[in-house]
């Protein structure tokens, strides 16, 4: 199915599709969108795919797992360490007895309340810690030496053998850890395995340390940042609304769908100049291992280059399942310095295949204007097993964002041994086209990205620069509030805790981030009519005072536990800094 998206003078054209057709319920010679038909005078078929959620244990289970803190460390980096989780378990993990003895043969038992742990180096032996944590906990940072382990590209695998005090049960898991080369030159890109928060050292900070970026930027259409006649004023002005990220899609109308390097390098050179940071998207290449090793061996030494962005919606267009992750140990085994992103666009089709080839998962889901069980351009009605109508199995409504996201997040935490991974969300900037009738409201995209925020999306990105005026300049701005502090402080030094409870307005949305002696508010409000009633927050910790209004109107009150406003307008967007009582 060929998604029709402006691209400068041209439309992205329809991309040829190699699929294992065993592999998905439909046969290839129908008209498939996330698995479903979507053209009358086909029968209606469960797409498969979905996520097979592991079924509970009755007996309690301790699951160890064991990470390195960030993604990549440098052999310069002045401090290291590994996230260790021992939480007990219904779905995951080792029978867990509840007791210990003294000693072997002792009659005095205790709780077992402690895991000792070892680390170890399994390919030196060498041992990297000993500690302990509390049993049923999660988030446990502990820190260890570098010295161990010799700066290379490939990665280090690591081991955690836990016992309790008795050491009458034994507990393991495994890990890698990349401890790569120092670098004075490009950029290297590291993910927060914790917050998910990116971080980036570059000729910005001269190779010194790391940064934090909240990547906020558009896919840009390329004919309009990156004309042929070599023009910085559009990328210039992107840059200046706000924007510190950008995807620039290969033009289709080319041969190879791909950049005009000569003509590239000059724009590129550019970004670095601004630091707007890249997503360099792969799109068309990502399925072929020559093309991978050329554009990898192009570009991965820029200063700008924040990740490679393969897969632009493979379950959408039924990629081989394992394209992704082919295209992802190649890269990796390339330039390790930098993370691996992609998009999902259905709601459940093949999660665990198509994401096992990123470290980064955004979602797209696209609800302005569309009508949710109707497919305007093809006539059918959309449900579970038949139709498309823009975005899958959405409800039309502002929200389809942040539930989307908490789908991703639960299919990634119900994957054994694999971690959490960041979450970014796209935010609908288009319309007047296909299945959207109209392009959305100012109001309605930053209400959009304070719903991915508040539901931990850790990165926003936009279809499609540029969009309306006010659309560029809102949501750039509003973007800012989460680049720097103490936004970036909030959503880098914590994860987000959703939903908090709201009496006054049924539709509204709060999360919170508490990190030291103050708490973050973010509030998005539904499309409400003007109302005069009160708002009251049940907040997770109780506050003294506001400290400022970062966005938004500033009449938030605040006793105890309770955040308060008269008022909510329609689509109202709020972010507040408290101070802890």
């Amino acid at each position: 199915m060929v998604r029709i998206r402006p691209w400068g003078a041209t439309a992205l054209a329809a991309l040829s599709i190699s699929r294992h057709a065993a592999a998905f319920n439909n046969p290839q010679s129908m008209p498939v969108w996330c698995g479903k038909i979507y053209k009358k005078d086909y029968p209606a078929n469960d797409p498969g795919g979905q996520f097979q959620f592991p079924p509970p244990k009755v007996e309690p289970l301790l699951y160890l797992t064991i990470q390195p803190r960030y993604t990549i460390f440098l052999e310069s980096d002045e401090s290291s360490s590994f996230i260790v989780n021992a939480p007990i378990s219904h779905i995951f993990g080792k029978s867990y007895k509840n007791g210990s003895y003294d000693s072997p043969g002792s009659s005095k038992k205790n709780l077992f309340a402690t895991l000792d742990f070892e680390i170890y180096s399994e390919e030196s032996g060498h041992l990297l810690k000993t500690s302990s944590v509390p049993v049923n906990s999660t988030g446990n940072v502990v820190g260890f030496s570098l010295s161990s382990f010799k700066p290379r590209f490939k990665p280090y695998a690591v081991s955690i053998n836990g016992t309790p005090p008795d050491a009458q049960q034994s507990f393991t898991a495994k890990t890698l850890i990349y401890v790569l080369p120092s670098r004075s030159y490009g950029s290297a890109v590291k993910i927060d395995n914790l917050y998910g928060g990116l971080y980036v050292q570059n000729g910005f900070n001269n190779w010194k340390g790391w940064y934090a970026i909240f990547p906020n930027g558009g896919y840009a259409d390329g004919g309009y940042v990156s004309p042929s006649n070599i023009s910085f004023t559009h990328l210039d002005t992107y840059a200046s609304q706000g924007f510190n990220t950008i995807n620039i899609p290969p033009d289709g109308s080319l041969p190879d769908q791909s950049y005009p390097v000569a003509e590239f390098e000059k724009y590129w050179d550019n970004m670095d100049q601004l630091n707007l940071f890249n997503l360099y998207d792969m799109r068309s290449a990502f399925q072929n291992e020559t093309r991978i090793n050329e554009q990898v061996a192009l570009w991965k030494n820029r200063t700008t280059l924040l990740s490679w962005y393969t897969a632009d919606e493979p379950d959408g267009w039924e990629y081989n399942l394992n394209s992704t992750k082919l295209a992802y140990d190649q890269i990796k085994g390339l330039d390790p310095y930098h993370p691996v992103s992609l998009v999902l666009n259905c709601q459940n089709f093949y999660y665990e295949e198509y994401s096992a080839g990123a470290d980064i998962v955004f979602e797209d889901a696209y609800p302005i204007s569309i009508n949710a069980t109707y497919s305007i351009p093809w006539g059918i009605p959309c449900n579970a097993t038949y139709g498309d109508c823009g975005c899958d199995n959405c409800v039309g409504e502002l929200t389809d964002v942040s539930t989307r996201l908490d789908d991703f997040q639960n299919y990634q935490a119900n994957l054994k041994g694999q971690g959490s991974k960041p979450t970014w969300a796209v935010i609908q900037a288009f319309g007047d086209q296909d299945y959207w009738t109209s392009i959305p409201s100012v109001a309605e995209v930053e209400n959009m990205m304070m719903l991915a925020v508040n539901h931990n999306a850790k990165g926003l990105s936009y279809w499609l620069y540029p969009s309306t005026a006010d659309i560029n300049l809102g949501s750039g701005q509003l973007g800012k509030v989460f680049q720097k502090e103490p936004g970036i402080d909030f959503l880098f030094g914590t994860n987000a805790i959703k939903g908090l409870p709201v009496a006054g307005e049924a539709l509204i949305d709060a999360s919170a981030w508490i990190v030291g002696k103050k708490m973050m508010v973010g509030v998005a409000s539904g499309p409400l009519v003007n109302s005069s009633a009160e708002v009251s927050i049940t907040l997770p910790a109780s506050a003294s005072s506001v400290d400022q209004v970062l966005y938004g109107d500033s009449g938030w009150t605040v006793t105890g536990n309770t955040l308060s406003k008269a008022g909510i307008k329609g689509l109202e967007v709020g972010i507040v800094v408290l101070n802890l009582s």
